[in-house]
């Protein structure tokens, strides 16, 4: 049997290299879109300059984000200078008002025609912000007692709880496990899902909430800006298992969120309309170290 000669090496890509671009592209489309000048004249790729994309980038739709594959591929493959394009820009969370906020979170708490997990999953969010991930994987012994008081351990930080959601907790975690479960299935989750031994998914849970007008999103972020106004990174980063970054972020947030509003209570004042004299704020949960 005759052995295939072997393949000759191959060379190292040309700026006139025709290789296809993992997406579909081709070095003949470096006038697609890819950006144009002042007086709207296309620009060769090859001339294409850092202050170019960042102009082109600024001036239109978000979509146009999505043109950095193209363009590491086409520095990589030489028809173009190295050139960086900027991940999307993140928009802030949009959050709840404070009224609407503590009005849900008082009909999680005594409205006992929401099923109970659904009040319990509600007022973990609107207290503590967690995401669903980490509502649903809740461990049964994350509700347990320090010093006789009732506290919900998130993260390293016990959190003590307010009466009424320790006592929603705890008439969770007391609660039959649902009829698909045997006599003996052990229970570790406060959260329980259909399958035996395992707890409820985060995309049925938020069904679930949904189904109440529980808006997760907006949700969670008023409730982390309120910690933050209230805890330093420091304290909420353990409090509710966040790295440093994320908390100080948050902090960040909170007090720009509390200048537009100290600007907004300036405003009503100077068009004469009657200001509060103070604001309602929660007190911050206290942590347990």
């Amino acid at each position: 049997m005759v052995a295939p000669a072997p393949r000759p090496p191959r060379g190292p890509a040309t700026r006139g290299s025709q290789a296809p671009h993992p997406l579909g592209l081709h070095p003949d489309q470096h006038r697609r879109d890819l950006p144009h000048g002042h007086a709207g004249a296309g620009v060769a790729l090859a001339d294409v300059t850092r202050p170019n994309v960042d102009a082109w980038l600024a001036g239109s739709a978000s979509t146009r984000y999505e043109v950095r594959d193209f363009v590491v591929w086409a520095a990589r493959r030489g028809h173009s200078r190295p050139l960086l394009v900027r991940h999307r820009p993140k928009a802030d969370p949009v959050g709840m008002d404070e009224d609407s906020h503590w009005e849900l979170l008082h009909q999680c708490l005594t409205d006992t025609t929401i099923p109970l997990d659904v009040r319990a999953a509600g007022a973990v969010l609107l207290l503590f912000g967690q995401h669903l991930a980490r509502i649903t994987a809740l461990p049964l012994n994350a509700l347990t007692e320090v010093d006789g008081h009732p506290v919900l351990v998130l993260a390293e930080t016990p959190i003590r709880l307010p009466e009424p959601a320790a006592r929603l907790l705890a008439e969770l975690a007391a609660a039959p496990p649902p009829s698909g479960w045997a006599a003996n299935s052990p229970r570790r989750w406060l959260f329980l899902g259909n399958g035996p031994g395992r707890h409820v998914s985060g995309a049925v849970l938020a069904r679930r909430l949904a189904a109440h007008h529980i808006p997760i999103r907006p949700a969670r972020t008023t409730a982390l800006v309120q910690l933050a106004e209230d805890l330093p990174p420091a304290v909420l980063a353990p409090l509710l298992g966040f790295h440093g970054i994320t908390a100080e972020q948050w902090r960040r947030r909170a007090a720009t969120d509390w200048t537009a509003y100290l600007q907004a209570r300036m405003s009503t004042r100077n068009c004469g309309a009657p200001v509060p004299t103070a604001v309602n704020r929660k007190a911050a949960p206290s942590s347990i170290g």
